[in-house]
């Protein structure tokens, strides 16, 4: 009896380290994630409702990725808005970020959805930042990934799940030191606290808004000045499916609604194949036609390069022109 106390005290004198190091994993994020953190986590705090910038049921929601986030600045719309825009979210991240508002907060009264064109195709970052930010819950996860393959994700290309099994998914779950360990070592263990601390302080008092890009002046072409066609592989499909379910969520709590198109510069602009315009306009239309009390833009406006940050996102003065346009041409719908 006295060996075997022995030998569970060596145990767990040996697991201590492991143990420490998940709770410091578990209870720490702000001091070893990265820079992209902060806005995700205040996202999903809002959503919650641990955070509360606007009133739940006079709200007006901006949902959508990076460019919406950059884009739509909340203090020149009225003090209802809030951006909960997030940098690499596509549909899925913002249908269960919608869904957890109104069961936290309860139905905004208005929204406005933008993704970038490529976000209806691909889904860039789902693994590392949705699933390592743990922006959806455990049991969301899993109906995400039920929902992939059901959607015949399965050998599609580009593979977003390739890495991504019910043991992958559990892994980043129970926050193991396995997955965490390389950021652990990045940022020194607590070496972004102060950095993630202030860009969280920064997404409170601006409203979730941010820019990305922040050049006098951008002449570069974006991601999507080099495509030839739609991409309609697994990523398009789930992205699809769950495009379907933020409309009808939207639908079904009566909250008014508008598709944007985000502005790009005129270097990508000029540069966009026709036959890949025609894919992605008929690919909203679609969307369009099944849900006619949705207001939806199909046309990319462009804009002058002297607007852009970087090849995507708009510039401070680019995102106050670009939000005086957005108030002024739904002035009606907003009343």
């Amino acid at each position: 009896m006295k060996d075997l106390s022995r030998f569970i005290l060596k145990c767990m004198i040996a697991a201590l380290p492991y143990i420490l190091l998940t709770g410091y994993i578990w209870l720490f994020p702000f001091g070893y994630m990265d820079e992209e953190f902060p806005s995700w986590h205040y996202t999903k705090m809002v959503a919650e409702g641990k955070e509360t910038p606007v009133d739940g049921a006079e709200a007006v929601l901006i949902l959508g990725d990076s460019r919406a986030m950059a884009d739509i600045i909340p203090e020149m719309c009225g003090e209802n808005y809030v951006n909960l825009g997030i940098g690499g979210a596509t549909t899925i991240e913002m249908y269960y970020t919608l869904r957890h508002y109104i069961e936290n907060n309860g139905a905004p009264k208005k929204a406005f959805i933008m993704f970038a064109p490529f976000h209806y195709s691909y889904m860039d970052n789902y693994k590392t930042r949705t699933m390592y930010f743990h922006h959806l819950t455990y049991k969301e996860a899993m109906e995400v990934y039920s929902q992939a393959r059901a959607a015949g994700y399965a050998g599609a290309e580009p593979a977003s799940f390739e890495e991504l099994d019910t043991g992958a998914i559990l892994s980043i779950y129970l926050r193991s030191p396995a997955v965490y360990l390389p950021a652990l070592i990045n940022a020194r263990g607590y070496g972004r606290l102060s950095q993630n601390r202030e860009k969280y302080s920064e997404q409170i008092t601006d409203r979730g808004h941010a820019l990305y890009g922040t050049m006098d002046g951008c002449d570069y072409p974006n991601y999507e000045a080099s495509y030839e066609h739609m991409e309609k592989g697994g990523d398009h499909r789930i992205i699809t499916v769950y495009f379907g379910k933020l409309l009808d969520l939207c639908r079904d709590n009566g909250i008014q609604t508008a598709v944007l198109q985000a502005p790009m510069n005129r270097a990508s602009f000029d540069m966009l194949n026709s036959d890949y315009v025609s894919e992605y306009t008929s690919y909203i239309k679609a969307f369009a036609a099944d849900h006619k009390d949705i207001i939806f833009e199909t046309d990319i406006p462009c804009y002058d390069n002297c607007y852009f940050g970087d090849s995507s996102h708009l510039n401070g003065k680019g995102a106050r022109l670009y939000t005086e346009e957005l108030m002024n041409k739904y002035a009606q719908f907003l009343n």
